[in-house]
């Protein structure tokens, strides 16, 4: 399976204990790359379909994104 990405944001009441909502979405499977505290957000990846459910599920977790990732070919490339 390929990774799926993730944007993740906490709740306003867990912003002060963000560690404790990274820790536990890392037992989740979450993969951390950023922790955005300013935004209130974290993001990450697994390397297995964990599900938005899941991940949701942690507490301190407002809502659990999928995030896409888009490319565009460079300017010099033909055209498809």
């Amino acid at each position: 399976m390929t990774a799926e990405h993730w944007i993740i944001t906490v709740d306003d009441q867990h912003l002060e204990t963000m560690d404790e909502v990274v820790s536990e979405l890392e037992a989740s499977g979450l993969v951390i790359d950023k922790v955005l505290r300013s935004l209130g957000q974290i993001t990450g990846h697994t390397k297995e379909a964990a599900g938005a459910a899941n991940l949701a599920g942690v507490p301190g977790v407002a809502s659990a994104d999928n995030s896409r990732r888009h490319q565009i070919a460079p300017p010099d490339a033909e055209v498809q």
